[in-house]
């Protein structure tokens, strides 16, 4: 350091002293009315002067130094407490990015371990659905196998049960037609008999119906005839008639088919006066009886 810059610096901290000196102790020793003030010097190489002034003015002075050295006072507390101010928030920031940081940290850790987990389980994943696919296949492979053998069971029993049901139905087909021929022959020589036998019963019931027709038949002309005015004009002629009857012996209907017409008129009035003629009770007879034609002729002494 330089001698000149030395004594320069002696110099200027004396005169500090000195004027904090002046300004805090009471010069009883000066008169009221005079202060001394020396000026701060700016510049060390000027002269130092000395001025003198008045009580009041040094009191102002002494005031304006007070209220200068509270602001400096009061701007150090502020910058003071701007600094501590900016230390807390500079070690707020401090904390929360190192939380921040640690933060992301464990998120990466835990992202990490989280891929990795999911690797693990994507792996035992494929693991168990590997050995689930080769159980399948195994399973499936068994299943088949065992479907196979079913199949040849079932077809073997089908094959076995269709020779003994064909052998069955052969045998029951032999016995059938057997017993078909034996019933057939059986049943045509019954039908034969019964034939034989219906045949000699028509017949006797024909030769019957004929029987009882002609003779019923008889006696509905021997009514006509009893109801039937005649004389001799009448000889050698005759009526051809249709008579309709119903079951009880009512005539229904009567219509001439031909023969001479007073002969024919008259046996109409007779027909018309018997009104009921006797009927047999048999329905076959009846048959025979209810719609008849015959020819009248007049009986004359």
């Amino acid at each position: 350091m330089e001698p000149a810059f030395k004594k320069s610096l002696i110099i200027s901290g004396g005169l500090h002293v000195f004027i904090a000196v002046l300004l805090f102790v009471n010069f009883n020793f000066f008169k009221n009315e005079e202060i001394l003030v020396v000026p701060m010097a700016g510049d060390l190489s000027a002269p130092l002067n000395a001025t003198t002034v008045d009580q009041s003015q040094f009191d102002e002075l002494k005031e304006k130094n007070q209220q200068k050295k509270k602001a400096d006072e009061k701007r150090k507390k502020d910058l003071e407490k701007k600094k501590q101010q900016e230390e807390r928030d500079k070690r707020l920031e401090e904390q929360r990015l190192k939380k921040q940081e640690q933060e992301k940290r464990e998120a990466e850790i835990a992202e990490k371990k989280a891929v990795e987990e999911k690797k693990k389980q994507a792996v035992e994943k494929e693991k168990q659905q590997k050995l689930a696919a080769e159980k399948k296949k195994k399973d499936d492979e068994k299943k088949k196998q065992q479907e196979i053998e079913k199949k040849k069971k079932e077809k073997a029993a089908k094959e076995k049960a269709a020779k003994e049901k064909a052998a069955k139905e052969k045998a029951e087909k032999a016995k059938a037609e057997k017993e078909n021929r034996e019933r057939e022959a059986a049943e045509e020589m019954l039908a034969e008999q019964l034939e034989e036998e219906a045949e000699a019963r028509r017949a006797a019931k024909a030769g019957q119906i004929l029987t009882e027709k002609q003779r019923y038949l008889a006696m509905i002309v021997a009514k006509i005839q009893q109801n039937w005015f005649v004389d001799d004009t009448m000889r050698g002629k005759e009526c051809r008639v249709n008579i309709r009857l119903a079951s009880n012996g009512f005539v229904t209907a009567s219509t001439i088919l031909g023969g001479d017409r007073a002969l024919c008129e008259s046996a109409m009035r007779a027909i018309q006066k018997a009104g009921n003629f006797p009927m047999s009770p048999d329905p076959d007879v009846y048959d025979a009886l209810k719609d008849i034609t015959t020819i009248l002729q007049p009986e004359l002494r």
